[in-house]
């Protein structure tokens, strides 16, 4: 196969698979929030005191797009700012208890998505499924 036509197989796969995680659509979910403002939720919440440089290299997020969704999850009372042990110019980021129960439930959200999507498939080909993701995020590290 030429590289092109390897181009736009990974490409069309991206298309396919951006459209089956419901990514695209405006309330991820069935939330009020886009896809980006989940996912950072969600990494705030895996990864406590997390600091928004880190964020922001993590998930490949412009500095000024991230700071306006802090800014806004901390008028929201999703969370707080403390100094960091590390780096005291950085500011850890800490999930209120409100953050919390919200990142709980996308999480639990995402999980019963990919739980109906692929109630249909039998052992065998979500086994199989599962280790061609593996392959591709090793194959792309």
């Amino acid at each position: 196969m030429k590289r092109a036509d390897m181009i736009k197989n990974i490409r069309e796969f991206n298309r396919y698979y951006t459209i089956w995680l419901d990514v695209m659509n405006k309330e991820y979910l069935g939330t009020e929030r886009t896809w980006t403002e989940s996912r950072i939720l969600y990494e705030m919440y895996a990864a406590k005191g997390i600091t928004a440089q880190n964020l922001c290299n993590q998930l490949h997020i412009d500095k000024s797009f991230m700071s306006r969704i802090l800014k806004n999850f901390e008028k929201e009372g999703l969370l707080e700012r403390f100094a960091d042990n590390r780096d005291k110019r950085e500011k850890s980021l800490v999930l209120t208890e409100k953050g919390n129960q919200i990142a709980e439930e996308y999480s639990h959200r995402a999980s019963e998505q990919v739980k109906e999507k692929i109630k249909d498939l039998d052992d065998g080909s979500c086994q199989k499924l599962c280790e061609a993701m593996e392959y591709i995020k090793k194959v792309l590290s």
